[in-house]
């Protein structure tokens, strides 16, 4: 039995907030963009994990980039559905499948104490971090660390639990652990960069096909 169902109107119009404050979702896009929406319950284990296994998921297909958005649906005093969106995972297509990878954030600072400003981020994923370091020692002072402190633009900070996987010289890449909460407050992050990032991916959802 399929686990998709298309959407109605209402939920298309609730939808197309998402990208815009202004603009709607267009199914049928330019030619070299296709935009796609549907609601489903299959999504790949690593999303689904990403997502705290998420009962519905929305999920928006913008170019090579699919957005999995978390879903609930309740219903009001009156009877009708009421969607909440979550945050949704970015996941990358055009190259090797994986979440997407911001690169060389300017605004995403590393707070670790003595580790503060020796330590630069070279790309962030929801799943992921690479960090040069600035001398050997550095490096070494680094692997020391369990958890790494960052402290976003708006002046949140996030608390990832870090597991070293590779090390080239003073290039070391991580794999992240973190709670809902701080996985949430980084997955804001990213969409909000990858929105900026592909503005005019974004810009060609201006109406709704019925």
């Amino acid at each position: 039995m399929s686990k998709e169902r298309g959407l109605s109107s209402d939920e298309s119009d609730y939808f197309a907030e998402i990208f815009s404050h202004d603009e709607k979702i267009e199914v049928s896009g330019p030619r070299d963009i296709s935009h796609m929406l549907s609601v489903t319950s299959e999504v790949p284990q690593l999303i689904s994990t990403l997502l705290g296994k998420a009962s519905f998921t929305l999920l928006a297909e913008v170019g090579p980039y699919k957005l999995w958005f978390p879903l609930d649906i309740s219903l009001n005093d009156a009877g009708d559905p009421l969607p909440v969106l979550g945050i949704p995972e970015v996941e990358d297509h055009s190259g090797q499948q994986r979440s997407w990878r911001l690169m060389h954030p300017k605004d995403l600072q590393l707070n670790n104490g003595s580790l503060a400003g020796k330590v630069r981020i070279q790309s962030v994923s929801s799943t992921g971090l690479a960090l040069e370091c600035d001398r050997q020692s550095t490096a070494s002072l680094l692997m020391q660390q369990k958890q790494l402190h960052l402290s976003l633009p708006d002046g949140q900070d996030i608390h990832l639990n870090i597991e070293f996987v590779r090390q080239e010289h003073h290039l070391l890449a991580t794999r992240i652990h973190a709670n809902k909460t701080n996985r949430e407050r980084l997955r804001q992050y990213l969409f909000q960069n990858h929105r900026q990032y592909y503005q005019e991916l974004y810009r060609s959802t201006e109406t709704l096909d019925q």
